[in-house]
Formats: C-alpha cells, structure tokens, sequence
C-alpha cells in the first residue's frame, strides 16, 4: 500500500480515528460494538467497512496483510446468522488484529522475517481458532520485530510519528491506539506486550504465563512466550479472554466486593534512576492520586533475587531464542538482519551452565517475588524506562518487564502516567501468578476513578 501525504501529529488526548463509513462505530468499545450488531443496529459489514476505512492507506504501516474481499466475505456470512446463532457468538461481529507471529489460514504469516515471505500456514493458531468460533471478524496481521525479537519494524506511533511504538507488538498496539480495531492479539517474551501497550497509550494485558493457547505462534523463547492482548478497555479484555481462557482459574472473579478500593504498592525496582525524571514523577503521581482516590497505596521494596530475576530471564531469552531459530539460521542466514544473527550466535555460545543457573534463579527467587505481589491487589512499577525513544530504530529497554514475565505472572499496562509534554510515561499493574483477575479489576479501578485511558491522560 502506498503511503499518504504526510498527517499533522495527532494528539495524545485526540478521539481514536472513526471510519467516515457510517457511524463512528470505531469508537465503540468492543462489548459494546458486539451489542449493536447483535441487536441488528448495525451489520458486520458496515463494522468491516469501517475497518478498512480507518486503515485507509495504512499510513502507520501497522499492518502487513490486509484481505478486504475476504474481511467482507466474512462478514456477510455473519450477518446472515439468525438471533439465537448471534446470541452463541460471544465476539459477534467484533474486529480484531492479529500479530504476524500467529498461524492463520486465510492471510499468510510470515513471522516478521523475509524467510517466510508468503508462507501459508494450513491452520490457524489456537487463539485464532477460538476467536473466529467466537464470531469474531480477523481483521488482518500486524507487523512485530523479526521474529518477535527486538528489533524495530517501520511501524510509526499513533500518538507522535517521530517516535518508537515500541516492539515487538508495534503493528497491534498501533493499531488499536489509532482505533483502527478495538482489539489486537501479542505476545510477549520480555516486554512485547507492556512496552508497545504503554508507548502507544492503551491498555496491554500480558497474562499468567500459560493462560491462553500459544499452539500455532512461533516460538522465540518456550519459556517465557506469552499470548496476551492489546484494548482501550478493561471490559473488551475480559470478553476476549473469555474466549481465548474459558473456565480458566485465573480469571474467576477476585473475593472482593465489586468497586472496592484496592490494596496497591508502589515498587520503583532498584532500577529506578534508570526512569527519565518526567517518567519518575508521573508515576509517582498516579500512586498519589490513586490514594486520593480511597485506594490503600504502600511503598515497597523489591524483594531479594529481583536483580537475579532480571539476568536469569535475559539468559533465558538467548539461549532458548538460540534453540528455536537455529533451523532458520542454519538454513538462511543471509536472510537474517545481522543484529538477529549475531544475538543468536551468541545465545547458542553461552555455555548450559549459564542456561541451568538462570532457571535456578526462577525456581529459587520467583516464589518470594510472588509473595510479595500476592499481598496486593496490584503492585504499580514502571513497564518502560520513560517516554517513547525517538525514532524507530530502538524499540526501548524491556528492563522493567524482565522480572514478572520470567516468574510468569500477569501484567497489565494503564495509560494512566503522562509527562507534562503529555507523553506516555509508561507504567503497569503486576499481580501474583494466577491472579489475573484481582489484577485486571486493580486496573480497571485506577483506570475509571483515575480517568484513564489513551483519550484522556
């Protein structure tokens, strides 16, 4: 697709874009986007439409395969479905975009890597697979890092062109920051999912590790791959994770009355001069003005082992990424950006000592760090080291999300820190492992007593 002449930077508090065809139905939430067209108010093909307006030329380069005669085609089959068969569709007519790591049958995945230029897969990933038997509409594929490493793509940020939408979920958190789609599936291996959600101002929800099928997504690291989802609304995730998890333990309803003001702490991490000024006093306003808000907010310190945490995961990282890929590096190696290839040598030179220590440090201190995160609701800390970097070379330090994806617990990002230039300070929300929903509802407290959102920060 071409690229159009070039738009004035939106701001961060700008409307998400809405599609000129019919309403603005692009604005709706997800659950409530779904009503509507269950209700016969709206069509899935006026939602398809309005897809593929709000894509326009895909002057964010947010997507790398869009099929618009098949979007329609998907959607006129759907409209054609009586109430009761509507009703049985839990993502009824709803859009979503799907990062270029997962298997799908009708686009082709090519796994953000020239290697697999026009490779079709012969069935869809398991988180596909559920949400297309959900109703949902697959509205295209997301361009992610090489390999869902961290190497940029050229994917601009919605919410200033001049700077990283962050990786290696940069085409989905783009994507559903510029409204183009309410929901968007990623996947995280350090920081994929927390990073992007937070540069681009939306909510990135990286869930217990295991929680919702990996089954069709190229594997980086076995260890530490996780499947989660980028929205505008607390709401729109727990409908999708109904899908993609159903009857899943992590996602019963927390013991807590419904509204209660949460039990937060406020973990800065011993990396915390690591955080630009602006960024620090941020997010130590959200924590302020969330105690405002009636919530019980502790500062804490991280416990023994978090630095141990942090190289254990990167280790980790390397040596599996190492594994996973040596076929395509043996088989291609010139078809590899050299920053690729040479981390994967690397990773394949650390010696198994190294590998076998990193995975006692998970075993030996992620309990403690558990502990200490099962005492709250949410425990805040930072998901990036300050703003967006400019330009779309370096997608930023996953640093602050090293630990709770190694110990495999849930993370939700809330665009709810922003400098005084009104930029994404980037912040999240961590629980305990198998405590998604008490986190999800921390988030979603902080999000509707403390305005948050990427349409008022």
């Amino acid at each position: 697709m071409g690229l159009p002449a070039r738009r004035r930077r939106p701001r961060p508090d700008a409307a998400p874009l809405t599609s000129a065809a019919g309403p603005a139905l692009l604005g709706h939430s997800a659950v409530a986007l779904r009503d509507r067209v269950r209700a016969g108010e709206l069509t899935c093909v006026a939602v398809a439409e309005a897809v593929l307006a709000a894509i326009g030329e895909d002057g964010l380069r947010a997507w790398v395969a869009i099929d618009p005669g098949g979007l329609l085609a998907r959607a006129v089959a759907l409209d054609r479905l009586g109430g009761s068969e509507r009703a049985g569709l839990p993502m009824f007519g709803v859009p979503v975009a799907i990062k270029d790591n997962f298997d799908t049958v009708d686009y082709p995945t090519a796994y953000g890597s020239p290697v697999y230029a026009g490779h079709r897969p012969k069935s869809d990933a398991g988180a596909v697979s559920r949400l297309r038997q959900a109703g949902a509409l697959i509205a295209g594929k997301t361009k992610l890092s090489e390999f869902a490493w961290m190497f940029a793509t050229d994917t601009l940020n919605p919410l200033d062109r001049e700077r990283t939408p962050g990786g290696s979920s940069s085409g989905s958190a783009a994507a559903v920051a510029a409204g183009m789609v309410p929901l968007a599936t990623g996947s995280q291996t350090a920081g994929s999912i927390n990073r992007p959600a937070s540069y681009c101002g939306v909510i990135g929800y990286k869930p217990t590790f295991g929680t919702f099928p990996r089954d069709g997504v190229k594997l980086l690291a076995h260890s530490l791959d996780t499947v989660g989802l980028f929205a505008r609304s607390v709401a729109d995730l727990r409908l999708a994770a109904g899908v993609l998890a159903p009857g899943a333990p992590a996602l019963e309803a927390p013991p807590r009355p419904e509204h209660a003001a949460p039990r937060l702490a406020l973990m800065r991490t011993p990396h915390w001069t690591r955080v630009e000024p602006a960024a620090r006093a941020a997010i130590e306003a959200v924590a302020g003005a969330a105690a405002r808000a009636g919530a019980q907010v502790e500062e804490i310190e991280p416990p023994a082992g978090f630095a141990e945490l942090v190289a254990a995961q990167t280790t980790i990282q390397w040596v599996e990424a190492a594994e996973n890929l040596a076929p395509e590096l043996a088989a291609a190696p010139e078809r590899l950006s050299d920053e690729l290839r040479t981390a994967l040598e690397d990773g394949a030179a650390m010696p198994r000592e190294r590998y076998a220590d990193a995975k006692r440090a998970v075993a030996e201190h992620g309990p403690a760090m558990a502990a200490v995160l099962a005492r709250f609701d949410g425990v805040l800390t930072p998901s990036a080291s300050g703003v967006p970097p400019v330009g779309l070379y370096f997608t930023g330090d996953p640093l602050f999300c090293r630990v709770e994806t190694a110990i495999g617990a849930p993370s939700v990002s809330v665009p709810l820190a922003w400098t005084p230039e009104r930029l994404p300070a980037g912040l999240q929300v961590i629980g305990a492992p198998s405590s998604d929903a008490r986190t999800l509802a921390c988030a979603e407290w902080l999000l509707d007593r403390l305005g948050g959102g990427p349409s008022q920060p």
